[in-house]
């Protein structure tokens, strides 16, 4: 008999130790698809607080833009590598774009900024970086920029509004989960019982006891009846209910733009960047601005340059006119060739005067600033023309608009400023001051269109 028994003991002492192993495997899987699920919730929590597709479309940009560029693959001892035109704009550009991606994620504050910033660069990368990364690279950049523009945070209130009916919904389908298994089990247990009952005694009548009369209790009569059934009354009155308070929402707006720069600075200064030329401060007054009447006179050239420290604002002017909104342009220098100015004679019948340089090249230095009410201009980007005519007019923003755009101005780096030229510009012109004018010729006469 000991023979007999002596195989069944291995058997039997293996099966608590294997329950054990199994145990401690689900348990790690728990632990583990917990961490996951926790991990999830971290990292849905900070996307949701900041612009995220905005942000991973510039990077993704930049990263296309460099890719071709500076990519090199090798197949069966061939060095196969693509001949590009970009150069250094090319590794400038993609840095840009990826570092208005990290700003976006980081600095979320300045995303109006960055989301200008990239469609700029990305309209850029077309002439100077290989049709903008073969189109690609410049569709993600502006659908970048357009998402940050339109990226809107998450108030307090909404993030707790959703969090609660996520709670809510986990803990109905729990509620869910617990009655089926709770009726189920009570259908089980029905069931076994009657198939029980019927195969003991299937010709038995089952006899149940009546069920007894319910007795309500009565309404005790309040205290305005009257013994007469007439009631007066005197029932107390619902308590009312306290007054919820409005939320006081920030009014949405562009932030100022010192801050704004000095955010940048120190962000690009942590990332080692440095981006010459580059200021988002709202403009300064102008010392010694001369009195400007309201009245605009027309100025042509054929090419202008300005560079460096090119920065264009959105201002509203006093005139003797009145208040008017214009276009503020500042500069160190301008270079216009073929420069035409038209003085208006506002006499019904005479001839409006002007001085027409004859080709020549007239320069303004320091502190050149021009308010602008209309423009007409075209863009030429690294010696590439666009032949795209763009018309602006300061009358066509409103108010409100005007208000939040004057606390930042819009800054080109030097590097852009110098490889960007405009071509047959018009402009209908308030005010042009600067400390030096080198002009070829100062003859005025009839204006010739």
């Amino acid at each position: 008999m000991s023979d007999a028994s002596t195989p069944d003991t291995p058997t039997d002492a293996t099966a608590p130790v294997t329950g054990a192993e199994d145990t401690a495997k689900g348990s790690n899987d728990e632990s583990r698809s917990e961490k996951l699920e926790k991990g999830n919730r971290r990292f849905t929590r900070w996307r949701k607080q900041r612009a995220f597709a905005a942000g991973l479309l510039m990077i993704i940009s930049g990263a296309w833009i460099l890719t071709p560029a500076y990519l090199a693959l090798s197949v069966s001892n061939i060095q196969i590598q693509v001949s590009t035109i970009g150069g250094v704009s090319t590794l400038v550009i993609g840095i840009l774009l990826i570092v208005c991606g990290l700003m976006t994620w980081f600095r979320g504050e300045g995303r109006i900024l960055t989301g200008v910033a990239a469609m700029v660069l990305g309209i850029v990368a077309l002439p100077q970086s290989n049709l903008g990364g073969f189109f690609i690279g410049t569709l993600l950049a502006v659908i970048g920029g357009a998402l940050a523009l339109a990226w809107v945070p998450q108030s307090k209130e909404d993030a707790k509004a959703e969090k609660q009916s996520k709670r809510d919904r986990k803990k109905a389908k729990k509620q869910a989960k617990a009655a089926g298994s709770a009726g189920a089990a009570v259908a089980a247990v029905v069931t076994a019982l009657t198939v029980g009952m019927g195969s003991s005694t299937p010709d038995a009548n089952a006899q149940l006891p009546a069920l007894p009369d319910l007795q309500l209790p009565t309404i005790p009569s309040l205290p305005g009846d009257d013994t007469d059934g007439e009631t007066t009354d005197n029932s107390p009155s619902l308590p009312s209910l306290p007054e919820i308070p409005t939320p006081q929402l920030p009014s949405p707006g562009l932030p100022d733009g010192n801050a704004l720069q000095n955010q940048i600075d120190g962000g690009l200064d942590a990332l080692g960047v440095e981006i010459p030329g580059l200021n988002v401060a709202p403009p300064a007054d102008v010392p010694g601005l001369l009195p400007i009447t309201g009245n605009t006179f027309t100025i042509r050239s054929d090419r202008t340059a300005m560079t460096p420290n090119m920065k264009l604002s959105v201002v509203t002017v006093d005139t003797l006119q009145g208040p008017k909104k214009a276009f503020r342009i500042d500069s160190d220098k301008t270079v216009l060739t073929n420069l035409r100015v038209q003085f208006p004679h506002g006499v019904p019948g005479n001839q409006d005067m002007g001085q027409d340089t004859q080709g020549a090249v007239t320069t303004l230095t320091g502190n050149f600033h021009i308010f602008v009410k209309k423009m007409t201009i075209t863009a030429e980007l690294h010696g590439i023309n666009t032949m795209l005519p763009i018309t602006l007019d300061a009358d066509w923003a409103p108010d409100q608009l005007v208000a939040e755009l004057s606390k930042m101005g819009i800054g080109l780096p030097d590097f852009l400023s110098g490889q960007t030229d405009i071509l047959n510009g018009t402009m209908e012109t308030y005010l042009v001051t600067a400390d030096k004018l080198e002009a070829p010729t100062n003859d005025i006469g009839p204006w010739a269109a």
